[in-house]
């Protein structure tokens, strides 16, 4: 075994030195620290697993059935946003033919599959749909962060 503090090789305890700690730590053995019984009172001062409810003030609740407005509409308008670039972009058709040439492509050869893969994000119409998709995921992720900061 070696100490890594100091880089020295250190010999494993053998069975004196086990029964010199033994007989230490039992001579030396303390019950209880006497603290006057200030350990129990702070477990006591401590608060209880069950969390009680909150009472809300008007302000607060409004606020809060607000914020979750807002929330549904924010994935609402992603939704549509999405659906609609994908019929723009008739995205179902290409993911169809992806997988139908990706197909054909891994019972031929694997590499091949996978450039076929790279030869198909690249096209413009993809790309921008695949740049797109990030940037809106990007947006829900910080509205999201923003909206957990606030609350």
């Amino acid at each position: 075994m070696i100490d890594n503090r100091n880089g020295m090789e250190l010999e494993p305890l053998s069975a004196t030195d086990d029964q010199l700690l033994q007989a230490f730590f039992a001579d030396n053995r303390m019950e209880e620290i006497p603290d006057d019984g200030f350990s129990d009172r702070v477990m006591q001062a401590l608060p209880g697993l069950e969390q009680k409810k909150t009472v809300l003030s008007l302000e607060q609740k409004q606020a809060l059935a607000k914020r979750r407005r807002l929330e549904h509409l924010w994935t609402a308008a992603c939704v549509a946003v999405g659906v609609v670039a994908a019929v723009v972009c008739q995205g179902w058709e290409q993911i169809q033919g992806w997988l139908f040439s990706m197909k054909i492509d891994f019972l031929l050869t694997g590499s091949r599959a996978l450039t076929h893969v790279l030869d198909a994000i690249m096209q413009t119409q993809n790309l921008l749909m695949m740049l797109a998709g990030i940037i809106v995921l990007v947006m829900v992720w910080g509205y999201n962060e923003v909206a957990d900061a606030r609350g």
